[in-house]
């Protein structure tokens, strides 16, 4: 008897045509609105036993009805059809599947467990690699592969592992806003053939990926998982965030994708044992990520923090004390330098760099960032971005036309002194007020490639991990 030889990850992703079974108008065609919102060279079949057409594309009866070869196969159809539809796929040569299908082990029952080993086991007899069930799949902005719709696509050096498609939709859809592009994005679900295990191993030689994000739930196979985990944080930095760390939310893991959350504490201790940055929020998790993916390596934990006012300068230094990072005077080179060119009253030039009313002066804001940036006392510089307080003086000057303008400025100082200095420069823009003019500051942060973020504490997070993932890396490596 011949043994079944199934793809390799990198050989299933490489696609050139794709089928939706199951297409149906009750999500209003959700899954044909994801992959044919973007121009690609893919070539999209649907597949529906209503037959017809959607979007411009006729609907298929059957997947065997196809008159072309298809790569990559979506199940979206009820749970008697499952089967069906995966043996169709043995008899297309397809080379990759996801099913999104639910209904399996999640359900907590003894007949949806039943279900899953059922399926499990057409599965592994089959010639082809299966995401799920009740999973997202494969999101692949480069060549066009979408698992939600109405997004932009954004290519990027980051790799994304989640147990949940839902969490894998807000990463996209927040990090894309801030600028951060993605690899791939891997919904593995219920998990019952691809293993977010195998996941990381691809991602750990993926020349396309720098730096890995994992959102799981739990593992039937932890040995495995640390071990991978171990193996890739040695060449690429993995923020993780770890859901059903409470007994409640153990509870409501176990209803979520039929997996074993497993005791906090081991999870602590493997994540620190494999390098891990452990993030508690998607939040944190996008902000950790963007500075991997968009920033240079800080040298050291100093960090140069240049705001507007004295008050929230002292908060912001306690936040970076509290998060292991140091803020440093500024050299007296530094001082003297800022000391000729602010001008105003209320200011200090010592770290925090409190600007006060020199702060809306485009071209002393600018000269400061790029002072602080070269001052061999910062290895990092955080900037405050204080839109409201920029929006109000404007407005009652009659010079709201012109704020953009500051920001661009400062944004493009920001990048100066990372491509010239080669130290982060991250942007925190506080969400208090005036969202119209905010989103105006955070696109000319974003477009000059600075890492944003919507509070000084998730950039103060984010920064803390990336220095402590490094400073682990180097001294393992001693």
């Amino acid at each position: 008897m011949n043994s079944i030889v199934r793809p390799k990850i990198s050989e299933m992703l490489e696609i050139r045509s794709v089928a939706i079974v199951g297409v149906s108008a009750k999500m209003g065609y959700y899954w044909p609105h994801s992959m044919l919102q973007w121009d690609h060279d893919l070539k999209v079949w649907l597949v529906s036993k209503s037959g017809e057409e959607v979007l411009g594309h006729k609907i298929y009866r059957s997947l065997l009805d196809i008159p072309e070869p298809v790569d990559y196969v979506i199940l979206a159809v009820p749970l008697r059809a499952v089967p069906v539809v995966l043996k169709e796929c043995a008899q297309k040569g397809v080379k990759g599947a996801t099913i999104f299908t639910s209904g399996y082990s999640e359900l907590g029952t003894e007949e949806g467990r039943q279900r899953e080993k059922e399926v499990k086991d057409l599965i592994h007899s089959m010639p082809f690699r299966v995401f799920g069930p009740n999973c997202m799949g494969l999101m692949y902005p480069k060549i066009g592969f979408a698992f939600m719709p109405t997004v932009d696509r954004l290519p990027g050096n980051v790799g994304f592992v989640s147990q949940s498609g839902g969490v894998a939709i807000t990463v996209y859809t927040a990090a894309v806003h801030a600028g951060v592009g993605f690899s791939k994005m891997f919904s593995f679900g219920n998990a019952v053939d691809i293993s977010p295990s195998e996941l990381l191993d691809y991602l750990e030689t993926d020349q396309e990926t720098d730096v890995v994000g994992v959102y799981i739930e739990g593992t039937s196979d932890g040995k495995h998982l640390l071990e991978s985990l171990k193996r890739i944080t040695e060449k690429k930095p993995v923020v993780a965030v770890k859901g059903g760390r409470s007994i409640e939310g153990s509870r409501a893991v176990s209803s979520h994708t039929g997996a074993l959350a497993g005791r906090d504490e081991i999870w602590d201790a493997a994540f620190r044992q494999a390098n891990v940055v452990a993030v508690n929020t998607l939040e944190d998790l996008e902000a950790t990520l963007s500075v991997f993916s968009k920033s240079p390596q800080p040298r050291s934990s100093n960090v140069g923090i240049i705001a507007i006012s004295g008050g929230t300068s002292v908060i912001y230094t306690d936040l970076c004390v509290d998060r292991g990072l140091r803020v440093p005077p500024s050299s007296p080179e530094t001082v003297e330098k800022l000391r000729t060119l602010v001008r105003g009253v209320g200011n200090s030039v010592a770290n925090p760099i409190d600007l006060a009313a020199d702060y809306y002066n485009d071209q002393t804001m600018a000269e400061a960032i790029r002072v602080a940036g070269a001052d061999p006392a910062f290895d990092s510089i955080i900037l405050q971005a204080d839109v409201h307080n920029i929006h109000q003086v404007a407005s009652i000057m009659g010079a709201a036309d012109v704020v953009e303008g500051l920001w661009e400025i400062m944004a493009e100082a920001g990048s100066e002194v990372v491509e010239k200095e080669k130290k982060p420069v991250l942007v925190a823009i506080p969400e208090v007020a005036y969202p119209e003019a905010r989103e105006t500051a955070w696109q000319k942060f974003v477009e000059a490639g600075l890492p944003v973020f919507r509070n000084i504490s998730e950039a103060v997070g984010a920064l803390s991990g990336v220095c402590k993932y490094y400073e682990t890396l180097s001294s393992r490596r001693i």
